[in-house]
């Protein structure tokens, strides 16, 4: 049905700004850690969810995530966009510039392989 409602209103193609791609990595949330499913330059999906947090709910997270020239830490603050069984979809509103260059700079050579 909500295929069918895409495609008559033009939708059904990806619309994110951000590609995102599978993720080695950690989410670390207060004092627990979440494996990551994926992530893009502008948010992250996180599985293990116990019921912390709620749709529209702003938080902080540290994240480790393996990248193509070793490992990327960064602290964020983001906010849960979606809840999907015990899946997290959050859009990041704040991160430290210097390492939003890196996570710029990340994507920016996956896109050159592709």
């Amino acid at each position: 049905m909500w295929a069918a409602i895409k495609s008559a209103l033009g939708g059904g193609e990806e619309r994110r700004v951000a590609p995102r791609v599978s993720a080695i990595g950690t989410a670390h949330v207060d004092s627990r850690k979440y494996p990551l499913e994926n992530w893009s330059a502008s948010g992250v999906l996180f599985s293990g969810h116990d019921g912390r947090l709620a749709k529209g709910q702003r938080f902080k997270m540290r994240l480790e995530v393996q990248g193509d020239r070793g490992l990327i830490e960064f602290n964020a603050e983001a906010v849960v966009i979606r809840l999907a069984g015990d899946k997290v979809a959050a859009q990041f509103f704040m991160i430290d510039k210097a390492k939003k260059r890196i996570i710029m700079d990340y994507f920016a050579r996956l896109d050159a392989k592709r």
